[in-house]
């Protein structure tokens, strides 16, 4: 039997597909402050997470008649028309948000235009209006948000611990806040700051106040702007990795978004510069017309569909590129990257312990007083949310003082050329250094001639990486030196194999790898690059075919060229002074000298003042 849902029921489901824990009723309140222009966000937390929710800002506001509108489903002043869809500009445009919380949680909302005398304020039960008052405010909105999934509980059933809930709604407000420097912003869970920034046009100190000093310091610029495209922000140098995507942080027309695309276009750049299994980090700002994205695919609204994504994503790749092939640099003993941020709860965060006495105002509770003391709706109920200046709540210690300056982000794009090769330039490090000797038969040692620093220099990890750059300008040029096996070697093969090979046959001919197919289910191979020195046998070209690129049936000879270095020298084997001499002029003519082909470092650089902490001299 089919049945018709009742209103209630069906408010009910769509606010499950909507709001999904506190974090997402956090995250919808701030964009519809952001949609209102608001200057100001501030967000406080009170208990668990699930107990009491407050945001306020100084944004538009609203007048009694739209606060009165607001809640109700599908009502919105984004949208007029269905063709309206195509030229989002706001955060927020369905008009589900408030609705779906208010049938989900008790809600009281305050708001203010500027042309009122007096604010207005509701207070709702169940998705419906029980109460009306006026209130003394200044412009701006407050919504209190309690008893979250009070009348669903078996979505409350289902929520994280208090400590994991609270870390999500972290996540959303940082994430939120990166995207808006010009906005200013505060969160504060049981009268704790957990997150402040002043509003700011500087990017880079921006970034600083939210992710630290250790992601910020480490940070190229890029910059890029065309008719239809504008690309702005910053990724990471070759010292700065983490294990996950969790710091790739993208926003397109300032909203948040999730693309494996634009991910994976950024991240194949490092793919000798940092470790294999490693990630960047990048904070991108893209600006594209509203028409080439949809947004409209997904409740949370942060997958997207893009169109002409193959050229978008093909002008990302080609800046990042360019900009880490300029600014690659050495690492040195005392820079610690290993970081497991992504890992961190809302606890673990650099939590300003400081009380704020401004949080004190007055109890949700008390608008549930006895009816005597109830106010008459064409009274005046003055509250103590915006009495006091607004801008309290956003108020920075004056000490704190920005940490990347605009001049010095000037500075160091005019003196860019110079500090290339004279700091970070490998060339001139190595050339300005003595060989002292080779340390456990694997670490050469360099002293400095012209400052009080020395270089060790992996022996493994530099032949790795001209052997790679080698064998990659020869296939480039198709000129790759292959030699013929004594005795063919006859591989037994599956299905999904026989498909990346027939995909892949051109790709693996030019990089040496003579091969065809030798009966139904094997392959014969005669002949293989001269730089792999001998064949790994069967399970290698297994090794090749099973691992396609991209899922397409077809090989990465990328991958296949890291797989060189199983000609180099290696830990262990002892070289001669002739022989270090020849391997680091090759490595220093290498395209990209830091790191081999699978993200190591192939030099170290340790300072005279690290030596002497070391021996307690200092």
């Amino acid at each position: 039997m089919i049945n018709i849902l009742d209103e209630k029921t069906i408010s009910k489901i769509a606010a499950g597909e909507i709001i999904e824990n506190p974090a997402s009723i956090v995250k919808e309140l701030i964009e519809n402050s952001i949609d209102a222009e608001a200057k100001n966000i501030f967000i406080e937390l009170k208990k668990e997470a699930t107990d009491y929710i407050r945001i306020s800002d100084d944004g538009l506001g609203m007048n009694k008649s739209d606060l009165n509108l607001a809640f109700l489903r599908h009502t919105t002043s984004k949208l007029k028309t269905a063709e309206d869809l195509n030229k989002i500009h706001s955060l927020g445009f369905r008009g589900e948000a408030l609705a779906s919380i208010a049938h989900i949680a008790k809600v009281e909302a305050i708001s203010k235009s500027e042309n009122d005398k007096v604010g207005s304020g509701i207070v709702l039960n169940n998705g419906e209006i029980i109460k009306n008052y006026n209130v003394g405010v200044s412009r701006g909105t407050t919504i209190f948000v309690k008893d979250i999934f009070y009348n669903t509980p078996v979505r409350k059933k289902y929520l994280k611990e208090n400590k994991i809930e609270l870390s999500y709604i972290y996540e959303v407000v940082s994430k939120i806040a990166l995207s808006k420097p010009e906005i200013a912003f505060k969160l504060v869970s049981d009268n704790k700051v957990i997150l402040n920034t002043n509003a700011t046009d500087n990017y880079k100190n921006h970034i600083f106040s939210i992710l630290g000093r250790d992601i910020a310091e480490n940070l190229i610029k890029i910059d890029y702007e065309s008719e239809k495209y504008k690309i702005s922000g910053f990724i990471s140098n070759n010292k700065l990795y983490r294990s996950s995507r969790n710091n790739e942080y993208v926003f397109m027309n300032g909203r948040y978004i999730k693309n494996l695309e634009i991910a994976r276009s950024v991240e194949k750049n490092y793919k000798s510069l940092i470790p294999l299994n490693r990630f960047p980090v990048f904070i991108l700002y893209i600006e594209i017309p509203p028409d080439m994205v949809d947004v409209n695919i997904h409740p949370k609204k942060h997958e997207i569909k893009l169109s002409k994504e193959n050229h978008l994503t093909t002008i990302l790749s080609e800046i990042v590129e360019d900009k880490l092939f300029s600014n690659r640099s050495v690492i040195s003993v005392d820079y610690t990257n290993e970081k497991t941020e992504e890992e961190k709860t809302i606890f673990d965060l650099n939590i300003n312990d400081e009380e704020d006495s401004d949080l004190e105002i007055e109890k949700f509770e008390k608008k549930e007083e006895n009816q005597e003391n109830t106010p008459r709706e064409n009274e005046i109920h003055e509250i103590n949310i915006f009495v006091e200046d607004f801008n309290k709540n956003f108020k920075v210690e004056d000490e704190k003082e920005e940490y990347f300056t605009d001049d010095e982000e000037d500075k160091k794009s005019e003196d860019l050329n110079e500090k290339l090769y004279k700091q970070n330039d490998l060339t001139y490090k190595l050339l300005k250094s003595d060989f002292v000797g080779v340390l456990f038969n694997t670490f050469i040692i360099m002293e400095s001639l012209n400052s009080d620093k020395f270089f060790l220099i992996d022996q493994h990890a530099a032949h790795e990486r001209i052997n790679y750059e080698k064998f990659k300008n020869q296939y480039e040029k198709s000129e790759v030196i292959t030699q013929l096996l004594l005795k063919p070697i006859i591989i037994n093969i599956d299905e999904s194999e026989r498909r990346v090979f027939i995909n892949s046959k051109e790709t693996l001919n030019k990089l040496g790898f003579e091969m065809e197919e030798f009966g139904e289910n094997s392959l014969i191979l005669r002949e293989i690059p001269v730089l792999f020195k001998e064949p790994e046998g069967e399970n290698f070209i297994h090794d090749l075919l099973r691992d396609p690129h991209d899922n397409l049936y077809k090989v990465d000879p990328y991958r296949i060229m890291r797989k060189a270095c199983k000609a180099s020298i290696k830990a262990g084997d002892k070289i001669s002074s002739l022989e270090v001499d020849g391997l680091i002029k090759s490595l220093i003519k290498c395209q990209t000298p830091y790191t081999c082909p699978h993200g190591r470092p192939t030099v170290i650089e340790i300072t005279k003042s690290r030596i002497e902490r070391l021996f307690l001299r200092e």
